[in-house]
C-alpha cells in the first residue's frame, strides 16, 4: 500500500476493525502514529458509527455482560469487564462513542473501551454530608453518561435527592456532581430542582446534553409527563425541553436517540407507541411524528418500547421491549421484525455500542498541559 496516496490509505484504515487496527499500527511508526492520532480516531469513529458490522448490541444479564454485532445477532461473547469485586455484578451508566461507563455494587465506577480492552477507574465518590443529614435519606441516585464535544471531554453526572423522613417539616434536595476525563476529578455544580418520573433510570445523552423525564412538583407526581430536564455538558446548566403534544393524558415516557435527534417514545397504554423526534434541538414545533407502532404489531403483552438506534442504514430502527427481548421496525414498510438473539438470555438490559479507538493516554497527556498552563498562568 505503500505506492498509494496518503488520503487513499486513510480512506482504507478508517473502515477496518479496531482488533485489525491494533495490529496495523505494528507495521511502521508513521502507521502507528497515524492509528494512534485524534484526527483518525474521529473519523474511524464516524465510519464506525454507520456501519452495521462494527455496531454491537451490549447484553446485561445478571452479573454478566455480553456483546453481539447487530450485523450478525447471533453467539454473542462474554465480556471480561474491568470492575471484579466479590460477586461481578455491574451496571451500565451509558454508552457513548465506543466507551462504556460501568459500575459495580460497591460503587466503583469506570470509564471503558471493550473493543481495545482499555479502562480508566474513576477516583471514588462519597455523599457529602447534607445540612438535613441528620432527618434525611437519599432516596435517588441516578446517573448520566456522555460527550461534551466543545471541550473534546468525557462526563459522567451522579444525581442524589435527599428527602425527608418525618411527616412534618418536608423539605428536598438534590447534589449533582460531574467527572470530567480531561481533568480526572469530580466537581459539583448546580443542584437539581425536578423530581425523577423514573428514578431507577439514567439519563439519555443525545445532542450534546443528557436528559431525565421530571416534574416540578414534590408533593404529587402526575400522570401528565410534560417536562424534560436536560443537562448542557458542555456549560454543566440545566434547561426544560418540552415534550410534544401527545393528545392524551395516560402514557409512560421513553427517551432515546435515533442517529443526530432526541428521540421520545409516548406508550399509550394497551393501544400503540408513538415514535417522535425533535428536528432542530430545543425548539418545541420541531417535534415531528416519524411513526406508530400498534400494539398487536409486537408479539406478547409489554409495558413500554425502549428506542436503541437505527440499523440497516436508517431503514429500520431497533427497540427493546420492557427488559425482554428486542425487534425491528421497518419505517417503509411499517411493520414489525422479531428479533430473535441466538444463544441470549431471554431477559437482558440492552445498549448500542460502537468499535472505536478512543484511548485514555490522549486524555493523560491534555491533562499534563492543563496543569502546565496552570502553573504558568500561577507565575505570571
Amino acid at each position: 500500500m505503500s505506492s498509494l496516496p496518503q488520503d487513499i490509505i486513510v480512506d482504507i484504515l478508517c473502515r477496518i476493525p479496531v482488533k485489525n487496527l491494533l495490529r496495523f499500527r505494528c507495521v511502521s511508526k508513521p502507521w502507528c502514529k497515524m492509528i494512534d492520532g485524534p484526527d483518525f480516531t474521529k473519523l474511524h469513529l464516524a465510519k464506525s458509527s454507520s456501519n452495521q458490522i462494527q455496531t454491537f448490541l451490549i447484553l446485561k444479564h445478571s452479573k454478566n455482560l455480553y456483546w453481539v454485532s447487530l450485523d450478525s445477532l447471533e453467539s454473542p461473547s462474554e465480556l471480561d469487564q474491568p470492575l471484579m469485586c466479590y460477586n461481578h455484578c455491574v451496571k451500565v451508566l451509558g454508552s457513548c462513542n465506543g466507551l462504556l461507563c460501568i459500575r459495580n455494587i460497591v460503587d466503583d465506577i469506570a470509564f471503558w473501551n471493550p473493543s481495545m480492552k482499555k479502562h480508566r477507574v474513576l477516583p471514588f465518590l462519597s455523599l457529602e454530608r447534607k445540612r438535613y443529614s441528620g432527618n434525611s435519606v437519599c432516596n435517588v441516585c441516578v446517573y448520566g453518561f456522555g460527550y461534551d464535544s466543545v471541550h473534546d471531554d468525557y462526563k459522567l453526572v451522579r444525581v442524589a435527592q435527599f428527602s425527608s423522613v418525618e411527616s412534618e417539616n418536608r423539605y428536598f434536595e438534590s447534589e449533582v456532581k460531574v467527572f470530567s476525563l480531561v481533568r480526572n476529578h469530580w466537581k459539583r455544580i448546580g443542584d437539581m430542582n425536578y423530581v425523577f418520573h423514573y428514578p431507577g433510570t439514567d439519563g439519555v445523552f443525545a445532542c450534546g446534553c443528557l436528559h431525565w423525564v421530571v416534574s416540578r412538583n414534590v408533593e404529587v407526581k402526575d400522570k401528565v409527563y410534560n417536562i424534560v430536564v436536560a443537562l448542557d455538558l458542555a456549560v454543566e446548566d440545566y434547561k426544560e425541553v418540552a415534550l410534544p403534544e401527545f393528545g392524551v393524558d395516560d402514557f409512560d415516557v421513553e427517551l432515546g436517540a435515533l442517529g443526530e435527534y432526541f428521540c421520545v417514545v409516548s406508550n399509550h397504554r394497551d393501544i400503540h407507541s408513538d415514535v417522535w423526534v425533535m428536528k432542530e434541538y430545543g425548539v418545541m414545533d420541531s417535534w415531528t411524528k416519524l411513526f406508530s407502532i400498534a400494539r398487536e404489531q409486537v408479539w406478547g403483552y409489554f409495558g413500554y418500547i425502549r428506542p436503541l438506534g437505527y440499523a440497516n442504514e436508517g431503514k429500520e430502527v431497533l427497540f427493546q421491549r420492557d427488559k425482554s427481548d428486542v425487534f425491528l421496525y421497518d419505517v417503509n414498510k411499517k411493520i414489525v421484525k422479531n428479533v430473535r438473539i441466538r444463544g441470549s438470555p431471554i431477559s437482558c438490559k440492552v445498549n448500542i455500542c460502537v468499535q472505536s479507538l478512543v484511548s485514555f493516554n490522549v486524555y493523560d497527556g491534555r491533562k499534563q498541559i492543563d496543569g502546565d498552563d496552570k502553573k504558568n498562568v500561577k507565575k505570571r
